[in-house]
Parts: C-alpha cells; sequence; structure tokens
C-alpha cells in the first residue's frame, strides 16, 4: 500500500514539474517571438530594401498624348516620365500645304534694261524678240509667270525634357527630328503654260535657226518647226533670217538668275525644290510640364529651340543647286533667304490630356 501511494505521489511530482517546465518553455518562446518581432521591426535596411527608390516611382507611371501646332506644323506626341527629372517624347508633325505666290521673269541675253541713262522707257531686248517671235510664230510671250511655292516638310521627332530646377516648370529640351527631304517646293501656275510653252517653242527654235544659217550646206536656210509624218511645217528663209539677227545677238530665254537661266523642262513647266538633310538635330527649351503629376487631366507648355539642318539648304532646279549660283533679282531674295537660314526656328504649343 505504501508503495502505492510512492508511486502516485512521483508521477503527481512529475506531472506538476512538466507543467511548470511546459509554461516556462511557453514564456520564454514568447519572449523570444517579441524580441525578434522587435528586431524584425527595428531593422531600417530591410524594410528600405522593400521598397521601391524614388526614381521607380516615376518610371513610365503615367502616360500623356498632346496635339502640337507652331512652326513644324500640327502634330501629336505620347511624352511619360523616365525619372523626376527626365521625361520622354516622341511624336509626328506635318506642314499644311499653304500656298504661296511668287513672280519670276522671263528674260534674255545678259542685260535687260527698260530705261536709259535719261529715264527714258526703252524697248528692251525681251520685248524685241516678243515681238519678233509673235510675228513670225503667232504666240504671244508674257514677260512675267506665276510661280506657287508650298511648303512640303513633316518630321517623326524623339526628345528628351530635363527639369533642372524645383519647380519642375522650366525645362531643357534636346533630341532628333527625322523627316523628308524636300522641305518646300515651287512651280508654275496652270495658267502660265501656255507661256512657258513659248518660250520653250522659241529655244528649240534658237537652236534650229542658228545651226540653220549657219550650216554652209544648208543653202535654203530653211527652219523645220515641226514634223507630222510625211508632213511638216516649214519657216521660209525670209523668217529665218529675220529671226536669226536678234537671236544670234541675244541669245536663249528662260528665267534670269544672274549667272544661271532656268528653262521650262520636257513638260513646258518650272519646276525647283528646296532640299534639306533627313535627320535634323534638335536643341530647346520650354515652359510647362509634359507629364504633371497629381489629379490633373490636361495641359499646356509652350517650347521654343532651333532644328539644325545640317548646313544651308540646297535650292535644287533640275539638278543644280542654286545656292552655289550668283542669283539675282527676286529669285535671288528668296535663295538669300535659304543661304542664311542655317537652323530652322521651332516655336511650338502643346496641349496635352492625360491617358493613364
Amino acid at each position: 500500500m505504501r508503495k502505492s501511494l510512492r508511486h502516485i505521489l512521483t508521477v503527481l511530482l512529475l506531472l506538476a514539474a512538466g507543467v511548470t517546465f511546459g509554461q516556462e518553455l511557453d514564456s520564454i518562446w514568447s519572449v523570444g517571438q517579441k524580441e525578434n518581432d522587435v528586431m524584425l521591426e527595428t531593422r531600417p535596411q530591410d524594410v528600405t530594401l522593400l521598397r521601391p527608390t524614388k526614381s521607380e516611382t516615376y518610371r513610365f507611371d503615367r502616360l500623356w498624348g498632346a496635339v502640337t501646332v507652331g512652326t513644324t506644323g500640327f502634330g501629336f506626341d505620347l511624352a511619360t516620365p523616365i525619372s523626376e527629372m527626365v521625361h520622354l517624347r516622341a511624336g509626328f508633325a506635318i506642314m499644311p500645304s499653304l500656298k504661296t505666290d511668287m513672280t519670276f521673269s522671263i528674260r534674255v541675253g545678259e542685260s535687260d534694261p527698260k530705261y536709259d541713262k535719261n529715264g527714258n522707257r526703252i524697248e528692251t531686248k525681251f520685248e524685241k524678240l516678243a515681238n519678233a517671235f509673235q510675228q513670225v510664230t503667232g504666240k504671244e510671250i508674257r514677260e512675267n509667270v506665276n510661280m506657287i511655292g508650298r511648303p512640303t516638310f513633316y518630321n517623326a521627332k524623339l526628345l528628351v525634357d530635363v527639369f533642372p530646377f524645383h519647380n519642375k516648370k522650366w525645362f531643357l529640351t534636346g533630341g532628333i527630328y527625322y523627316g523628308n527631304e524636300q522641305i518646300a517646293k515651287a512651280y508654275n501656275s496652270t495658267e502660265d503654260m501656255n507661256v512657258l510653252y513659248s518660250v520653250s517653242l522659241y529655244n528649240s527654235l534658237h537652236g534650229k535657226v542658228i545651226e540653220a544659217v549657219e550650216d554652209p550646206w544648208n543653202i535654203d536656210n530653211e527652219v523645220v518647226i515641226m514634223e507630222y509624218g510625211n508632213a511638216a511645217i516649214v519657216l521660209p528663209q525670209e523668217q529665218t533670217e529675220y529671226l536669226y539677227k536678234y537671236m544670234k545677238r541675244y541669245g536663249r530665254m528662260g528665267i534670269h538668275l544672274g549667272d544661271y537661266y532656268l528653262e521650262p523642262d520636257e513638260d513646258n513647266m518650272v519646276r525647283c525644290s528646296v532640299k534639306a538633310n533627313r535627320l535634323k538635330p534638335y536643341l530647346g527649351f520650354g515652359y510647362g510640364n509634359a507629364t504633371p503629376q497629381g489629379d490633373k487631366r490636361v495641359a499646356f507648355s509652350l517650347e521654343a529651340g532651333l532644328m539644325m539642318w545640317g548646313g544651308t539648304p540646297r535650292v535644287d532646279c533640275y539638278g543644280t543647286d542654286l545656292v552655289d549660283m550668283n542669283v539675282k533679282g527676286r529669285v535671288g531674295h528668296y535663295i538669300d533667304f535659304f543661304k542664311a537660314m542655317k537652323a530652322y526656328p521651332v516655336v511650338n504649343l502643346r496641349v496635352a490630356c492625360r491617358l493613364f
């Protein structure tokens, strides 16, 4: 009996000790868990590693679309931030085909004064030739030709805006424009095609008359103007010699550009084009934010800068660069304008709307 009571008391003591020991373990575990939680909460380096950097919070987090209007024409672009201070823009712009009327004068010979030294009106070389030509052929040649000038350039652009100041309003811009080679063109009006046809006919007749009269084998000095199968229109000797005395002295007819005469092409048209490099670097500055933060849905900005042509634009007329010629008169003023324009001024207003 005593042994049984001893065994039961031993078991009870062991159970009591176990319970006490378990409570102590729970207490130790709880304290350790709390200490561990405190350690996790008070290790700033661990928390920092889980947070995005400041620049990452701006990168491509919003997209703005905009329409632009200015000296590059009408266009659109898309803009997004790649950091707090740097934004990226890409877009396209095209210049509307606005018409500009110009007048070019037809001349013959090296000089064609209309007044003598005393200021009296005299018959010019062109007028003498035009009258002689009309008497022989019945075709009138007017002195002036109306030309139409149009801008034709368009460009894609890739620009980077940098906001160096704290208010994020003023920005500097750099990038590239890439577009077509021909930036403008000029051509005669349809009303003056008859005049240029007469000029072409005169120049063709000029070569035939000079050759006929100076050819020792052509005894009759006859000139074949046109041929239709077996039939031909022949200029008789008397009229040939009448034209020869003027044509030999004065020369060919065309738009006088100083050292160069611009004659109609095979279609009886006068065409010129202004060409520049396709790739054009750009530098500028502006005011406004292309991709503002916050709840704004609409934003405005104004930008100004220079688009670099990469040299002087070329004024191409039938493969001849008129910039290299000694061009005078009204046409010379147009050429001088392009000579001086080493860079194209850019001023654009931008109206943007947030897409997301």
